[in-house]
């Protein structure tokens, strides 16, 4: 079976779902969705803002909300690698991971639909190759009847670029969303660079270079007019870092602790010194840019493990390294999903 995985662009949401462990990684989800113009409404009449000198904060900050409000994930398959870890009644640290190729179907302007994920390691066992082959063949099934469906929905009316004026963006920032559930509890915790950049103050610390980029660093602070969700009311409770690359205007990087005012265990020293590694980080996420300039998550990471009291009732930690992407639309035209030999 060989499925054309030749895709449009549009604007999406990514949304993964990773309960605590034993069983977190088992059930990972990825849904997508489009908006009906390559420039959204949040890009809409932005422009850019000024970095020369004294820096123009919050035209900055709008900017890099509009770079970062891209659907470029679903032009692609990558490999995403969900690793968790927790500790039991006794103290004892349990870790776990799976990983999994995943594919999405061709999503007509205005549809949603879930990826396809397909496990290819667990606990860095790669699955055997007989069962490998059967859920590669199962995928493609999937992946032609998504299509199929998706083909028959009529799309929403798309404007053309010429109706709409603003910015394109250059990349997309993921939502994120650790859950757990028991007979006695359930909550989550929500990560969103969105959020982030929408509720709390920047204040330029520095610039710097990584990877041969210029990066302009803010420290965040939440807003004390903000108002969150249930599931990001932990952020109230943070401080931190948050990089903006000066080319692109897009975050590359956000790092927050928990701000010792906030009465978290671990959080007795002031963030501003956790640069050097002295706490792991409450949140994490970290963007990669591909060859084609694009931006899309390389790490995410929520930390319930070493911080229990600061997120609702998760006392687990989950990451997620996202891989070797692949562009459909240019880089391949017909792929073979149910052929190990033939990736």
């Amino acid at each position: 079976m060989r499925i054309n995985f030749t895709k449009s662009l549009g604007n999406l949401m990514l949304l993964m779902l990773l309960p605590t462990l034993p069983v977190f990684a088992q059930n990972a989800q990825v849904t997508v969705g489009k908006h009906v113009s390559r420039i959204p409404s949040v890009c809409e009449s932005v422009v850019p803002a000024s970095i020369e000198g004294n820096v123009d904060i919050p035209a900055l900050v709008k900017e890099a909300y509009c770079k970062g409000a891209g659907d470029m994930i679903a032009d692609y398959s990558y490999v995403m690698n969900s690793l968790g870890r927790s500790k039991d009644e006794n103290g004892q640290t349990k870790e776990g991971s799976t990983t999994y190729e995943v594919f999405i179907p061709t999503l007509k302007s205005g549809t949603r639909g879930k990826g396809i994920l397909v496990v290819t390691a667990r606990d860095g066992v790669p699955v055997p190759a007989a069962e490998l082959e059967k859920a590669r063949t199962e995928a493609g099934e999937r992946l032609e009847k998504a299509e199929q469906k998706n083909a028959r929905e009529r799309p929403s009316t798309r404007r053309t670029d010429s109706d709409v004026k603003g910015m394109l963006p250059v990349g997309m920032y993921t939502q994120t969303t650790n859950s757990h559930s028991s007979l006695f509890s359930k909550g989550s915790a929500t990560l969103a660079i969105h959020t982030f950049l929408k509720t709390c103050q920047l204040t330029l610390t520095r610039r710097g270079q990584h990877d041969g980029r210029e990066i302009l660093v803010f420290n965040f602070v939440p807003r004390l007019d903000a108002h969150f969700n249930k599931n990001e009311k932990y952020i109230a409770q943070l401080t931190g870092e948050i990089w903006i690359d000066a080319q692109d205007r897009i975050v590359t990087r956000l790092t927050g602790w928990p701000t010792p005012a906030a009465g978290i265990p671990g959080s007795t020293n002031p963030a501003p010194s956790q640069a050097s590694g002295e706490r792991p980080p409450a949140v994490y996420v970290e963007m990669t840019r591909l060859p084609e300039g694009i931006w899309l998550p390389r790490v995410i990471r929520i930390n319930g493990a070493d911080y229990p009291n600061l997120f609702d009732g998760i006392d687990s930690e989950s990451v997620s390294i996202f891989s070797n992407y692949i562009r459909f639309s240019t880089e391949i035209k017909d792929f073979k999903v149910n052929t190990p030999s033939n990736p």
